[in-house]
């Protein structure tokens, strides 16, 4: 019953919407022309890797071909704007769930919550939160019946609340939300039963386990030794030392 089962090229790219040169160099998009499709088949599907190899350029196509908003926000709450740039290229196959649910964006979601004013859920002013407290704010509204798609959203976040949003994605997605997550967290990326999908700067991708993403072990190498790997990387990024 997920609200999306697929994220494919389309047949033949939309002539109406020119796709932008720069496309096709993102690593992520390379892999999405090589197999063809993304399939969804876990309630959570959890997109990482390094920065810049392009998981948020799909997380907006994945969002836009559902009918969000760019700048994120809930399904309806505003006209869904302009297309992206993989939008020629690239669309979601539906599957059963009703069309409904949230797109956050972390780093639009100031923005979103400018176009909020006065009106957030419960009559709620998420400038006045912290930005963790508004993502938190915003995640305690979604339900079963939804599609989540989540962008980043440990930014802002400490790790006790990327905890309790751990939680929270676990609880809907078990009683039949759906979510579409990137993230460089470990936290995040330990929620149970999460499909994994690692994407790499040379246009490959994996589908590790938890312990065997980079982000995961990057965090245990810096744990078992913090002060000698912060020398370390003090060291080497150190623009005097020859």
């Amino acid at each position: 019953m997920r609200a999306i089962t697929q994220y494919r090229l389309r047949t033949r790219p939309l002539a109406s919407h020119k796709i932008p040169s720069w496309v096709h160099d993102v690593p992520a998009v390379q892999v999405l022309k090589r197999i063809g499709t993304f399939e969804f088949n876990s309630p959570i599907t959890i997109f990482t890797g390094d920065a810049g190899v392009g998981k948020s350029t799909l997380l907006e196509g994945i969002a836009r071909s559902y009918g969000f908003n760019l700048i994120g926000g809930p399904l309806g709450f505003d006209r869904a704007g302009p297309f992206d740039p993989l939008y020629g290229l690239a669309t979601v196959t539906l599957g059963l769930h009703a069309k409904e649910g949230y797109f956050l964006r972390g780093e639009s979601h100031f923005a979103m919550a400018t176009r909020y004013g006065n009106s957030a859920p419960n009559a709620t002013n998420l400038h006045h939160m912290s930005h963790g407290e508004s993502v938190m704010h915003i995640a305690q509204t979604f339900h079963a019946n939804g599609l989540y798609l989540l962008d980043e959203p440990e930014s802002g976040l400490s790790a006790i609340r990327q905890m309790a949003l751990l939680a929270l994605l676990a609880d809907i997605t078990r009683d039949g939300a759906q979510v579409i997550m990137v993230t460089h967290s470990p936290i995040l990326l330990a929620l149970p039963n999460a499909h994994i999908i690692e994407l790499d700067d040379d246009a490959t991708f994996s589908t590790p386990t938890l312990e065997t993403t980079t982000a995961y072990r990057a965090l245990r190498d810096f744990l078992a030794d913090p002060e000698t790997i912060a020398q370390f990387m003090v060291d080497v990024t150190d623009p005097g030392r020859t």
